[in-house]
């Protein structure tokens, strides 16, 4: 997590630098920035859970580079005697997207966010009850539609997949255990 904040002040920083820049990657005019709140509900039949989070980033006309942090809120994992196990997922890194054609009241709004960060597992031992954490790599493509509502607000609605890599398959769970379908919300507030 603490690399998680040094990565995104960095993030933050270089767009304050760049912002002062006429260009970054040729001709890309940086047009503005946001900040963002990201609603994520899983609907795999066995793999039924909340994530929230946040992000933020620096706009180039119809494409924005920033970064991004997640958390499970509620993950249940359904194990093979029917029941319910709650299990934590938190990660963060980089979040690219693109918005076409942007000025429109409703467009197309496609994003990746490649992030690192840990599978918090309950671990069965008969003497104690802990947890322990596997470290992971995450990669969720999502596309959707985005509306914009004012000139500082914009709604996305998405569906995307988790890419989840780096579970310890010796507790009995798979990297295909905590990858998955998902719905999104994301709410933009900023300049575009």
């Amino acid at each position: 997590m603490k690399s998680f904040i040094i990565t995104a002040f960095m993030l933050l920083c270089c767009g304050a630098i760049f912002a002062q820049e006429q260009t970054l990657f040729g001709r890309s005019h940086v047009t503005g920035g946001f900040g963002s709140l990201i609603l994520e509900y899983g609907f795999d039949e066995n793999k039924i859970g909340t994530s929230v989070g946040g992000g933020g980033g620096i706009v180039f006309k119809n494409f924005f580079l920033g970064g991004y942090g997640v958390g499970s809120v509620d993950f249940d994992y359904l194990l093979d005697n029917n029941t319910l196990e709650k299990i934590d997922i938190g990660h963060g890194g980089l979040w690219l997207g693109i918005t076409v054609p942007t000025n429109k009241v409703i467009h197309l709004y496609a994003s990746g966010r490649f992030g690192w960060g840990a599978v918090d597992i309950p671990v069965d031992n008969p003497n104690f009850q802990f947890r322990d954490a596997d470290q992971v790599f995450v990669m969720t493509p999502e596309a959707g539609l985005e509306l914009n509502v004012t000139r500082w607000f914009r709604v996305a609605g998405t569906v995307g997949y988790r890419f989840l890599r780096g579970a310890n398959e010796n507790r009995g769970y798979t990297n295909d255990d905590f990858s998955g379908s998902h719905w999104g919300l994301t709410l933009r507030f900023g300049g575009f």
